[in-house]
């Protein structure tokens, strides 16, 4: 079911709403209980028989959570049953998402003559696996609490993040589950969500959808563009990719809040960064923060550790040396990156979408480390090129994100170029609002700003202060008109772009 879709705008929305409202007067348990329910019916109406994996993945790794919660003084145990849980999750993310392309892959080259054909990939996975695998191993560590069965149930399968994120961490929602709480429909959270909600709607019906014909008509051929329709082009799905994730990234939160339940920012204006650092410190916010968390610091403190145990340094100062940046510093970051690309896709197109973003960003934490004095300010007036740069880079690593194989990636990337001519095809008019959208992303205040819900500071402005939500008959008015416009536009729901991750 889709956020966009009248099923869920008409039919589900209301009725989970009022269920929740009616049986929060019951308690913790019948709420609960209820958002777990229908969270499960929520998954359901995609394909029915894709419950049975959901249900599958949560109750095993429910069991193993309570195994490894029951052996807190057996270590050895401990990590045998994280282990278990490790490999059983990888397993079925393996199977679902990585088997079938690498087999075919092999067909592809030459090592077999078998078409592997393929599976089709369960909504989510990717999103209710490495949740899962966080808490498995939080809990290993005595960072989490074990939960009962219900509560753990909402906590994988809540509804607003179960298809395509935020991923969650557990400390951040549990403890909103307590049992102190008040369960039912709270007037200003709905006001806040409910506005929150429309404003990703509007982006996702008005904004992307709008301008994704001409992303796709780029990209299904993408070796036979002129140079300017094909910069039109990338840059259309530039911005349809924005406003898509940002429109989904706002309906998640905005879906969470009217349940008074308070989701982590996942997305802050990521094309305003003056630095690829800062991009994924904006980008898939949440996934940035479970990369660095489950993968970054591990594979660094192990870099550490074996430094010395060799009897080097581990020091910020031995990092500033060559050798000390490549092992401590550069490694880490790449194979990071690497994984990243990987875990959005199996096609070389996302290695190589991952190997883009982990080299910029190793070759900018050289140029910090090694020329700090060289950094841009935030008041220079290098500032803008920086931007400018970092949408640049962005631009190329989407070419490979949204290709369907290396080779379309790099036959688009020819056109860019100017290999088919710089400008035999007619430019089509719509196409280019894509140029109006960008003063939009970069200038204006996105919606948390809006809201009062995050503030950055290079973003404060008399214009941030005369666009600040605030609960009149203005602001409803407003919010009236722009979610009837929605409405009237969704015709045929069209898919988020990151459900396929």
């Amino acid at each position: 079911m889709l956020f966009n879709s009248p099923l869920f705008l008409y039919v589900f929305l209301p009725v989970a709403l009022a269920g929740f409202a009616i049986l929060g007067r019951f308690g913790r348990r019948s709420a609960i209980g209820w958002l777990a329910l229908v969270s499960i019916v929520f998954y359901a109406k995609w394909k029915p028989a894709f419950v049975a994996v959901l249900l599958g993945s949560m109750l095993a790794n429910f069991a193993i959570s309570r195994l490894i919660a029951r052996n807190n003084r057996n270590p050895r145990a401990q990590n045998f049953w994280l282990i278990t849980g490790i490999v059983l999750n990888l397993a079925a993310l393996g199977f679902f998402k990585y088997l079938f392309p690498l087999l075919n892959f092999f067909t592809h080259i030459g090592v077999s003559h078998r078409d592997w054909g393929s599976v089709v990939l369960p909504l989510g996975i990717s999103f209710f696996t490495f949740t899962q695998l966080g808490y498995l191993v939080d809990l290993k560590q005595q960072e989490a609490e074990p939960q009962s069965l219900v509560s753990y149930a909402l906590f994988v399968t809540f509804f607003p993040h179960l298809i395509a994120g935020p991923i969650l961490h557990h400390k951040e929602i549990m403890p909103q589950f307590a049992e102190e709480r008040r369960y039912g429909l709270n007037r200003d959270d709905m006001a806040v969500g409910l506005t929150w909600f429309i404003m990703g709607l509007f982006k996702k019906v008005m904004i992307a959808d709008t301008i994704a014909p001409y992303a796709n008509a780029v990209f299904d051929a993408p070796a036979h563009q002129s140079m300017m329709v094909a910069w039109i082009g990338a840059l259309n799905y530039m911005l349809e990719l924005y406003f898509d994730f940002s429109g989904y990234s706002d309906m998640a939160i905005g879906l969470a809040r009217m349940f008074s339940i308070r989701f982590p920012i996942n997305f802050n204006s990521p094309y305003k960064a003056a630095s690829m650092i800062e991009f994924w410190s904006r980008w898939h916010m949440t996934l940035t923060r479970y990369i660095t968390l489950y993968l970054y610091t591990p594979i660094s403190l192990a870099i550490s550790r074996r430094r010395l145990a060799a009897g080097k340094k581990a020091s910020s100062k031995a990092a500033r040396t060559l050798g000390g940046f490549i092992e401590m510093i550069a490694f880490p970051t790449i194979v990071t990156m690497f994984l990243a690309g990987v875990w959005h896709g199996a096609g070389l197109q996302f290695i190589v979408f991952g190997l883009i973003f982990g080299v910029c960003i190793t070759l900018e934490h050289a140029w910090n480390l090694f020329w700090p004095a060289q950094r841009t300010d935030s008041r220079s007036i290098l500032l803008p090129l920086s931007v400018l740069r970092v949408n640049l880079i962005t631009l190329v690593a989407l070419v490979f994100f949204r290709s369907n194989s290396m080779g379309s990636a790099l036959g688009l990337l020819g056109s860019m170029i100017g290999l088919n001519g710089a400008v035999h095809q007619p430019v089509r008019p719509l196409s280019l609002m894509a140029l109006i959208l960008l003063p939009v992303v970069w200038f204006l205040p996105n919606t948390q700003e809006i809201l009062g819900e995050m503030e950055n500071e290079r973003d404060s402005s008399r214009l941030l202060s005369g666009l600040r939500w605030k609960p009149n008959a203005t602001w409803a008015v407003a919010m009236a008109l722009v979610l009837f416009l929605a409405l009237v536009n969704i015709g045929g729901s069209s898919t988020f772009l990151y459900f396929q991750f």
